[in-house]
């Protein structure tokens, strides 16, 4: 029997069969450049998830006097209804105090729910 070298007892693609097995040196070399490979893509996906990737770009939004829909959830536990209005202002300065429409104020209690004013 030939002497084995230290790929041989690395071979991890032996044969199923067990009269097949045999561990080879070229199936040792084999498992080291696919672990190699492995390694080297894995780190390569690691370092590109991890890397920042910074794309100025400055899209123009075309359509004018359009209303946006924007949803919120906040809840006050310890604030009257009555303290709380809605301030909105847009990139060009518009403002509008006070918006009411479509804005649901639920007083919070023990008691049954009741809506607010």
């Amino acid at each position: 029997m030939p002497a084995k070298s230290r790929f041989t007892r690395l071979d991890a693609f032996t044969k199923t069969v067990d009269e097949a097995r045999i561990r080879t040196t070229s199936g040792g070399v084999v498992t080291i450049v696919s672990l190699l490979v492995v390694v080297f893509l894995v780190w390569g996906e690691w370092a590109d998830y991890r890397r920042v990737v910074i794309r100025p770009e400055l899209v123009v939004d075309q359509g004018r006097g359009e209303r946006m829909d924007i949803h919120l959830n906040i809840t006050f536990p310890r604030m009257p209804c009555e303290l709380l209005t809605l301030d909105v202002m847009d990139v060009s300065g518009e403002q509008q105090h006070g918006v009411a429409h479509g804005v649901h104020k639920v007083r919070l209690r023990p008691r049954p729910r009741r809506r607010c004013h």
